[in-house]
């Protein structure tokens, strides 16, 4: 016990004067900006920079669903290359049931000039045993503009993602085009 004791006495200092010790703490309690290096087509580099933690940026355009809180998780810039799209995400969390918030969030965007579509996706967790993950995926784009909602359906209480981007976005595959909860 005395040796880790003493461990613990040199190594705790040296913890703490950590430049990698720090940028943990800011990714899960502030800001952290970091840089990405992504080859391009001709071999050169190109760095994407983004800012991770809960006090990163949210665009003011990308709703937030009515009676959830956003955590953020990430920022990520526009880079000069195929891709390398501006985009960002976070998790939500609520005390109504999930098919409320969809339901309000849905009609939000529509009165808002949104284009929607609305998805259910249906899979098997790779646990062992398996267990049924059954999500609503709600997708809106105006413009270059896109964001993503994505709720466990099971669930009493909202619990689930938000996501955006500028640029191209593909419907996640997988995701069926029926109703989540058959309205």
């Amino acid at each position: 016990m005395r040796g880790f004791l003493i461990f613990l006495a040199f190594a705790f200092p040296v913890v703490l004067v950590s430049p990698f010790f720090w940028s943990l703490v800011n990714m899960n309690f502030g800001a952290e900006r970091v840089g990405y290096g992504h080859k391009t087509a001709n071999g050169g580099m190109v760095t994407q920079w983004a800012t991770l933690g809960p006090k990163a940026p949210w665009p003011g355009w990308a709703v937030v669903p009515e009676g959830t809180r956003l955590t953020v998780r990430a920022n990520f810039e526009a880079a000069p290359a195929p891709g390398l799209n501006a985009t960002g995400y976070g998790d939500i969390d609520g005390k109504a049931s999930a098919r409320s918030v969809a339901s309000r969030y849905e009609d939000t965007l529509r009165r808002a000039g949104w284009s929607v579509r609305v998805g259910r996706f249906d899979a098997l967790s790779p646990d062992i045993p398996p267990r049924p993950i059954h999500s609503c995926i709600l997708e809106a784009r105006r413009g270059a503009q896109v964001q993503r909602m994505s709720v466990a359906i099971d669930e009493t209480e909202t619990a689930g993602s938000l996501w955006w981007t500028v640029g191209e976005a593909k419907f996640p595959i997988g995701t069926t085009d029926k109703p989540c909860w058959g309205r």
